[in-house]
C-alpha cells in the first residue's frame, strides 16, 4: 500500500486526522468492564433516615415542565426553574449535559449549591435561542446523590392548529322557495393565522365543481348550487372562525353533502371532514305545467288553452295571477282572483290574441320571433309565488316566390324555353301550393299537386313554355298570368299571381325537328340520323352547332359550320355512340387539358407548333452557318479542343461538410415535395367532397338519370341534351347572333343481345360472285327476344337468307349473310337487330372488285439502246395480277415505228397471251431484231384484260447502226407517250428511192448535226448528245468507242463539259453544250422593245467518233460537224 492511500484511510470524511488506537486485549476488556460496573454501583446509595429509606425523585422542580411556546427563531427567551430539595436530608444534584443536536441552542447558568439541606432551592436559568423552526420535544437530565431525575424540556413554533367542535350542520326541513341558515364553528388553537378552504371530497375547488359541471365523476355538482356561503376564510391564532351557511333549496327531497375543510398550515391542521343535511319539502300550490306552449301561431289570430292550480295542503288559499304590465294587451286570464280549497284544484283559462303590435310592444320577450312571457301565481300564506311561462312561436303565412316576373325572352315558333322558379316557405307552418289553372303554353315540372313547403323549406322547379305555332302571324307577344293558390295550415289561405312574357318570331331556318328521342342502345353501339335544315330566308345565313365534349355525351355532328344559301337545304349528320359516361370532380379539367394539348384539335396549338419548328429551323441554319464561317477561319478546332479539356477535367470531390449540406438540403427538399404532394391530395379530395356533378352537368346543357345499380343488367343511363345552335345573317357581325336549340335523349343500356362478330369483312369479292358467312345472336336475358330488323338497301349488295325468329332466353341463333357485288366498288352498311328491350347492330363490309393487273417497270417503258445490222437482243418485263382470281392478257400493239424490210415483226414478244394467277405474276420477254439502219424503231403495246379496271401499257423502243459506235440527238422518254402522238408516218412510198436508211441517222454519209437554242430563253441553254456503243451478241468482237470534241479556242459563247471519253458496249454517255451569253447592260435590260434586238451567232464544232466494231467498207473514224446556233442579244 502506498503512503498516500494509508493518508486517505486515516482522515474521516470531514478531511480530519483521525488516530486509530490499537484494539485491546481480551484480559484489558475484562479489567475494563469491571471498572464500569463498580464505577456505577459506587455511583448512587440510598438514604435512610430514621430507618426509612427515601424513594421517588429527589429535586422538586418548578415549574415542572420547561416549556418555551410559540417561540421566534434568533430571539433568545429565558425561563427559571427552582429546584427543591424533596428527600429527607442533605442531598446534592448535578445536570447532565444535553443532547448534541438540541445542545448549542440552550444556555443553562446556575451556582453549584453543593449539598443542599431538604426543603431548600437552588435557581437555575435557561436561556434558549432558536436557530430553526422546528419542535424540541427532549428531557434535561439530572444526578442526585439517591438516583437521577429528568425535566421536561419542551420548545414549540408559532403555527396554526384548527378545530371543528361538530362536523355535521344539520338544516332540518325547508319548504320549497324558502332558505335556512346554520354556523359552521372553526377554533384555532395555534398562534398563526391560517387560510380555510371547502373543498369537495375528492379535493377539488369547489368555484370549479361549480364552473364546470361536466367534471366526470362529480355528482354534488346540483347540490352546492343550494347552498350559499363563502368558500375561503382567514382563520386567525388563538380564535374562532363562524362560517354562515345559507341553504336555499331548489329540489324536493333530502340533502346531504360531504365537504371536506382544507387549511393553509396543512402540517399541523390536516383536513377535516364536514358534512352538510337538510331536508326539501314541497310547497302548497303549484302548476299543472311549468310551461305552456302554444305551438306556432299565426299574427292576427285568437288562441285559448287551460291552465290548471292544485293545493297539497289541508287549508284554503287565495290566489291571483301576476301579469307583465306589456302583456295586459295580449293576455287575458279568467278568472284573474279566486280561492283554492284544500286538497283541490282550479282552472283559469287564458286567451291569446296575436295582434300584430305583439312584436313591437313585447320586443323584449322575442328571441328568435319565440315569445317567452313569464307569469306567477301569488298564494296569500305561500313566501314563494308559482312560476309559468306561455311560449308561442310567431310566423306569418308568407310563401316568396321568385322572380317576381318570368320573361322568357326571345323564342321561335315551335321552341321552347325553360326559366327556373323558386319557392321559399317564410313561414314556421308548413304550406300547400297550387298553380290553377294552367296555361296550355306552359307546364311546370313538379311530381306532387298540390307542392307540400315545409317550414322554411326551399323548392326550385323549372317553367317550360313551349311556343304555339300561329299561322298567319309572324312576329307577336304572349303574355299572361300564373295563378298560385297558397294553403297556410288549416286557418289561411292566399292568392299570388306571377306575370310572364314571351316574344315570339319565325325562325328563318325550319329544322326537320327539334326534339330527337335516339332509341336506347346498347354499349358499343352507334345510331346516326339526318337532321334536314332549310334557309326560308332571303340572305344567307352561316351556322355553327356547340357540343359537349364527346367523352360526356357520346355526340358528333357533321358538318359543325355550315354556309346555307337562301331557299337552300342541306342536310347534318348526327351519329351517337352508346358509352356509360360519369362526370367526375376533375373530369372537364381533364378534357380541356386533353384537347388544349392536342394539336388536331386545337388550331392555336397547331401555329404554334408550326411556328416554333419554323424557328427551330432558322436558328439551325443560323448555327451552321456560324460554323462553317468558324472552321473556315480555324477557330471551330479550337473551341472543340477547349470543349474537350473541360470535359476531360475530373469533377472536384465534395467535402464532407458539403455532403452533408447536400444531403439536408435533398431531405428537405423531399420533405416539402411530400408535404406538398400531402396538400395536393387534401385538396383534391375537399374539391370531390364538395363536387356537384348535377350542376355541372347542367351547366353544360345536360341532365341524366340512372336506373338501377352499374352492376346490375337492368342499368340504363338516359341523358337529355340541349345542343345550341348559333346562326347569323353572312354580313352580320358576330354580336348580332341568334340560337336555337335541339334537344336530343340519348339511352345507353347494358348488352343483352349479343352477336358473334360486330365486324363481317368479306373482303374482296368478284363482281357478280355471291359469298355468305354466319352471324349467331345471343339473348342472355331473361326474355324471349322476337327478332326484327331495319331494310338493308336493294343496291348494297347485301342480304340475310333465313327468316327471322323468336330466340328464347339464353338461347341463340344463327343467320346467313349474302353479299354479292353488282360494281367494282367498296360496300359497307349496318345490320341492325332489334326487339322490344334492345337492340344490336354489326358492320357488313366487302369490296366488288374487277381485274387489274400491275406492270413492272412500273412507268412502262421498255428501252432496248443500240443494236448493230444483223444482230439482235432482248429485254423482259413482268405482268402482276393483284385480283383475287386469275385473269387472261394480250399483249396488244397500239402504234408502231419504223417496220423491218422484210415484213417480220421488229419486236417479238413470247408469250404473246397468258393466264395469271391470283396474286401472281408472268415474265414476258421481247426480242429486238432490225434488219435495217434506223433510230426510229418502237411499239406501243396494250396489256389487254377484258373488263379491266385502268388499261395497262408498254412503250418499246430501239435502234441499229451499221456499226457499234453511234451518236444522236439526246431525248429521253419520262412517260408512255400517247397513241394520239404516234400514229404519224416516219416514211412515204418515194422515200427510199430519195435517202438511204443510213443517211437518216447520224453517219460518215449524215455527219452534220445542228443544235439550235431558241431565242431569248435563258433558262433553256442545255443542248444534249447521246454517244453509246452496241452491245454484240459475240462480247470477243466487242470494242470499246472513243469520242473527242474539239472546240474553236476563241469561242466565248458555248461550252461542252465532256470533251473527250470512251464507252464500253452495252453503254450511253451524255454530253452538254451550254450557251453562255454575254451579261447584258442593267439599264436597257428591263426594256422590253429592246430585248429582240441581236443577231445569231453560230459556232461550228468538230466531234470524232472512232473504235468499235466495224464493217468492212466503213472509215474506222468518223468526224462530225456540229453547228451551235443560239441569239444574242445586244444594241
Amino acid at each position: 500500500m502506498s503512503d498516500y492511500e494509508e493518508e486517505q484511510q486515516q482522515q474521516d470524511e470531514t478531511g480530519q486526522k483521525v488516530l486509530k488506537l490499537r484494539e485491546m486485549t481480551i484480559l484489558e476488556k475484562e479489567y475494563f468492564e469491571k471498572a464500569k460496573q463498580k464505577h456505577k454501583d459506587n455511583m448512587y446509595k440510598d438514604q435512610i433516615v430514621q430507618g426509612k429509606k427515601f424513594e421517588g425523585q429527589a429535586f422538586i422542580p418548578k415549574p415542572a415542565e420547561i416549556i418555551f411556546k410559540d417561540f421566534d427563531v434568533g430571539k433568545p427567551h429565558t425561563i427559571v426553574m427552582q429546584l427543591t430539595n424533596g428527600s429527607f436530608t442533605f442531598n446534592s444534584f448535578k445536570i447532565l449535559p444535553l443532547k448534541e443536536t438540541i445542545r448549542d441552542f440552550f444556555e443553562i447558568i446556575y451556582t453549584p449549591p453543593g449539598r443542599v439541606s431538604a426543603g431548600m432551592s437552588c435557581p437555575i436559568t435557561i436561556r434558549f435561542t432558536p436557530q430553526l423552526n422546528d419542535d424540541i420535544d427532549d428531557y434535561l437530565q439530572c444526578q442526585a446523590e439517591t438516583g437521577p431525575f429528568k425535566v421536561h424540556l419542551q420548545c414549540t413554533s408559532k403555527k396554526a392548529i384548527a378545530k371543528v367542535d361538530n362536523p355535521i350542520v344539520d338544516f332540518g326541513k325547508v319548504i320549497l322557495g324558502e332558505d335556512s341558515s346554520q354556523t359552521l364553528r372553526i377554533q384555532n388553537i395555534g398562534a398563526l393565522d391560517t387560510d380555510v378552504f371547502v373543498k369537495s371530497m375528492k379535493g377539488f375547488d369547489l368555484r370549479t365543481v361549480s364552473s364546470n359541471s361536466g367534471r366526470q365523476g362529480d355528482e354534488n355538482v346540483p347540490l352546492l348550487q343550494q347552498l350559499k356561503f363563502q368558500k375561503q376564510q382567514i382563520l386567525k391564532g388563538y380564535s374562532v372562525l363562524k362560517i354562515p351557511i345559507q341553504y336555499v333549496p331548489n329540489e324536493i327531497g333530502k340533502f346531504s353533502l360531504p365537504l371536506m375543510l382544507y387549511f393553509e398550515n396543512f402540517m399541523h391542521s390536516p383536513p377535516i371532514n364536514i358534512e352538510l343535511r337538510g331536508e326539501c319539502t314541497e310547497v302548497p300550490i303549484y302548476v299543472e305545467k311549468q310551461v305552456y306552449n302554444f305551438q306556432i301561431c299565426l299574427y292576427s289570430h285568437i288562441y285559448r288553452e287551460k291552465i290548471v292550480f292544485f293545493n297539497r295542503s289541508q287549508n284554503a288559499m287565495k290566489i291571483q295571477i301576476q301579469t307583465p304590465p306589456e302583456s295586459k294587451e295580449f293576455f287575458e286570464f279568467n278568472p284573474k282572483l279566486g280561492y283554492i280549497q284544500g286538497n283541490s284544484k282550479f282552472e283559469i283559462w287564458v286567451k291569446f290574441n296575436s295582434d300584430r303590435q305583439i312584436s313591437t310592444i313585447c320586443q323584449k320577450y322575442f328571441k328568435d320571433n319565440i315569445l317567452e312571457i313569464p307569469f306567477k301565481l301569488i298564494g296569500a300564506d305561500q313566501k314563494m309565488p308559482v312560476p309559468f311561462t306561455i311560449i308561442a312561436t310567431m310566423t306569418t303565412s308568407n310563401l316568396q316566390i321568385t322572380p317576381g316576373r318570368i320573361d322568357f325572352g326571345k323564342l321561335f315558333e315551335g321552341q321552347g324555353a325553360k326559366r327556373q322558379i323558386n319557392f321559399e316557405n317564410l313561414s314556421d307552418l308548413p304550406q300547400e301550393l297550387a298553380i290553377y289553372p294552367l296555361p296550355k303554353e306552359i307546364t311546370i315540372d313538379m311530381d306532387l299537386i298540390p307542392l307540400k313547403l315545409l317550414p322554411k323549406q326551399k323548392f326550385s322547379t323549372d317553367v317550360i313554355y313551349r311556343t304555339q305555332k300561329v299561322y298567319g302571324i309572324n312576329d307577336r307577344t304572349d303574355e299572361g298570368v300564373l295563378k298560385f293558390k297558397i294553403i297556410s295550415g288549416t286557418i289561411s289561405t292566399k292568392e299570388i299571381r306571377i306575370p310572364y312574357i314571351c316574344e315570339i318570331s319565325k325562325c328563318p331556318l325550319e329544322f326537320s325537328a327539334l326534339k330527337f328521342d335516339l332509341p336506347a342502345l346498347q354499349l358499343d353501339e352507334k345510331h346516326s340520323t339526318m337532321i334536314d335544315i332549310k334557309n326560308i330566308s332571303q340572305k344567307d345565313i352561316i351556322i355553327e352547332f356547340f357540343l359537349p365534349f364527346y367523352e360526356l355525351c357520346g355526340l358528333r355532328m357533321a358538318p359543325m359550320v355550315v354556309q346555307i344559301q337562301r331557299e337552300q337545304q342541306i342536310q347534318v349528320l348526327m351519329e351517337y355512340d352508346s358509352f356509360f359516361k360519369k362526370i367526375g370532380a376533375y373530369t372537364l379539367q381533364e378534357l380541356r387539358e386533353k384537347y388544349e394539348n392536342d394539336p388536331s384539335q386545337n388550331f392555336e396549338l397547331r401555329l404554334k407548333i408550326k411556328y416554333e419548328e419554323e424557328e427551330r429551323k432558322k436558328r439551325e441554319l443560323e448555327e451552321l452557318k456560324k460554323e462553317e464561317e468558324m472552321a473556315a477561319k480555324g477557330k471551330a478546332v479550337k473551341k472543340q479542343e477547349k470543349k474537350e479539356g473541360k470535359e476531360a477535367k475530373k469533377p472536384e470531390k465534395l467535402t464532407k461538410a458539403q455532403q452533408q449540406q447536400l444531403e439536408q438540403e435533398e431531405l428537405r427538399l423531399a420533405e416539402l415535395e411530400k408535404q406538398r404532394q400531402e396538400e395536393e391530395r387534401l385538396r383534391r379530395e375537399e374539391i370531390e367532397r364538395s363536387f356537384d356533378g348535377n350542376k355541372e352537368l347542367r351547366n353544360l346543357g345536360g341532365q341524366l338519370y340512372e336506373f338501377n345499380q352499374i352492376e346490375d343488367l337492368n342499368y340504363s343511363q338516359h341523358y337529355n341534351w340541349l345542343i345550341p345552335c348559333y346562326f347569323k345573317y353572312l354580313n352580320m357581325p358576330d354580336i348580332a347572333k341568334q340560337v336555337n336549340y335541339l334537344q336530343v335523349t340519348t339511352t345507353s343500356v347494358q348488352k343483352s343481345l349479343l352477336l358473334s362478330k360486330s365486324l363481317l369483312d368479306f373482303g374482296d369479292i368478284a363482281v357478280g360472285i355471291r359469298q355468305t358467312q354466319e352471324l349467331t345472336v345471343f339473348n342472355q336475358t331473361p326474355f324471349k327476344a322476337e327478332l326484327k330488323m331495319d331494310m338493308l338497301p336493294i343496291s348494297c349488295g347485301f342480304t340475310i337468307l333465313n327468316a327471322l325468329r323468336t330466340i328464347e332466353p339464353n338461347q341463340k341463333k344463327s343467320l346467313i349473310v349474302q353479299f354479292q357485288p353488282r360494281e367494282d366498288q367498296p360496300f359497307e352498311e349496318t345490320l341492325k337487330l332489334f326487339c322490344n328491350h334492345a337492340c344490336v347492330s354489326a358492320k357488313l363490309k366487302g369490296v366488288g372488285v374487277r381485274p387489274e393487273v400491275k406492270v413492272n417497270p412500273e412507268n412502262g417503258l421498255v428501252p432496248l439502246g443500240g443494236v448493230v445490222l444483223g444482230e439482235q437482243t432482248e429485254k423482259s418485263f413482268k405482268i402482276f395480277n393483284v385480283s383475287n382470281f386469275p385473269i387472261k392478257f394480250q399483249l396488244l400493239s397500239k402504234a408502231k415505228g419504223i417496220q423491218n424490210s422484210n415484213g417480220t415483226e421488229v419486236f417479238q414478244f413470247i408469250p404473246q397471251e397468258a393466264i395469271v394467277g391470283a396474286q401472281q405474276e408472268v415474265t414476258c420477254k421481247v426480242v429486238f431484231k432490225p434488219d435495217r439502219v434506223s433510230d426510229k424503231f418502237y411499239d406501243l403495246i396494250l396489256v389487254h384484260v377484258p373488263n379491266q379496271k385502268q388499261e395497262k401499257k408498254f412503250f418499246i423502243w430501239g435502234n441499229c447502226y451499221n456499226r457499234q459506235a453511234y451518236i444522236n440527238i439526246h431525248q429521253p422518254y419520262d412517260q408512255v407517250p400517247a397513241v394520239a402522238d404516234m400514229n404519224k408516218k416516219f416514211e412515204f412510198p418515194f422515200d427510199q428511192l430519195k435517202l438511204k436508211d443510213e443517211e437518216r441517222v447520224y453517219t460518215h454519209l449524215n455527219n452534220k448535226i445542228i443544235l439550235e437554242f431558241e431565242k431569248l430563253k435563258e433558262t433553256d441553254n442545255v443542248r444534249k448528245l447521246v454517244i453509246g456503243s452496241c452491245k454484240l451478241l459475240d462480247p470477243k468482237a466487242e470494242k470499246p468507242t472513243n469520242f473527242e470534241v474539239l472546240l474553236p479556242k476563241d469561242d466565248k459563247y458555248f461550252v461542252c463539259d465532256n470533251l473527250k471519253g470512251a464507252v464500253t458496249a452495252g453503254n450511253e454517255t451524255v454530253i452538254s453544250f451550254i450557251f453562255k451569253p454575254p451579261q447584258s447592260d442593267p439599264f436597257i435590260a428591263p426594256i422590253e422593245e429592246l430585248k429582240k434586238i441581236g443577231q445569231w451567232k453560230e459556232t461550228k464544232v468538230e466531234l470524232k467518233l472512232s473504235g468499235g466494231f466495224i464493217k468492212q467498207g466503213n472509215p474506222d473514224v468518223i468526224s462530225f460537224e456540229i453547228i451551235l446556233k443560239a441569239f444574242i442579244n445586244q444594241v
